[in-house]
């Protein structure tokens, strides 16, 4: 009896064990899909190396990059921006389709991966011209998608990156952070226009204290609120909420094809 509840408790054991691995072999090997995909749209983002000695171009803020948004149409027509930040974590290209629901979990070719891709909601113009702009990314443990962005929670994140840089086909610009809040999934945030009240109760409820003032034109402001999933209850997000100042672009790097 005692030799058979034994089995029974090794082949349980095992199978949990074979299970974990299989999670975790998966786990990686969608991540290194992604990886993949994300480097393959990379090639046409020219990232300027900060640590030369060389002075920087005088086109632009040095921290820019250049985005080849022709060469990405090949890649996937559906690419309406990219967004970047120096030594943030946040280097993806944003995608938009006919729903919300079709990238949640697929990567840029389509296929099917449980890190899925940043990207607009379907409700919202290509070019940014809403009042306010939603764009979504999962939370992953990795640090992958909007990983990073939770990274805003702390004031000294903030404090060394308080802004991000949006490029789309038409325009550059610098995405002046205002606000980095936990919400419900239904909060009022989550609405192509936003009003003064919505803002005011978003900046008193930030993880950080901002440099940048609420706009005080919002029917003029063109707002971009970044969402990813957060845990400290049920359904919650994270949002960071910045505000679009359209800058000069760099110049096409030699050798860009442009």
């Amino acid at each position: 009896m005692k030799k058979a509840v034994y089995y029974i408790l090794l082949a349980v054991f095992i199978g949990v064990f074979l299970f974990a691995a299989y999670q975790i072999g998966s786990y990686m090997l969608e991540k290194h899909k992604s990886d993949e995909v994300l480097k393959d749209a990379g090639k046409y983002v020219y990232i300027p190396d900060l640590s030369s000695d060389e002075e920087p171009e005088p086109e632009g803020e040095p921290e820019q990059v250049y985005v080849d948004f022709a060469a990405l149409e090949g890649v996937n027509s559906d690419i309406v921006a990219w967004l970047y930040g120096a030594d943030t974590g946040l280097n993806y290209p944003i995608v938009q389709a006919e729903d919300n629901d079709y990238y949640l979990y697929r990567l840029l070719d389509g296929t099917w991966n449980k890190n899925g891709t940043i990207f607009m909601d379907y409700v919202n113009r290509s070019d940014f011209s809403d009042q306010n702009t939603l764009v979504y990314g999962h939370h992953m443990k990795s640090g992958a998608m909007f990983g990073a962005l939770v990274q805003y929670k702390k004031q000294e994140f903030y404090d060394a990156h308080p802004y991000l840089y949006l490029y789309t086909p038409q325009q550059s610009y610098r995405l002046d952070l205002i606000a980095g809040s936990v919400v419900d999934y239904d909060d009022a945030v989550y609405s192509t226009v936003l009003s003064a009240d919505t803002l005011s109760a978003l900046v008193r409820s930030s993880r950080f204290e901002s440099r940048t003032p609420v706009p005080e034109d919002l029917s003029s402001a063109h707002l971009v609120t970044l969402s990813t999933c957060s845990y400290e209850f049920e359904d919650a997000r994270f949002v960071v909420v910045g505000v679009l100042t359209p800058i000069d672009p760099v110049a096409a790097p030699t050798g860009s094809g442009e």
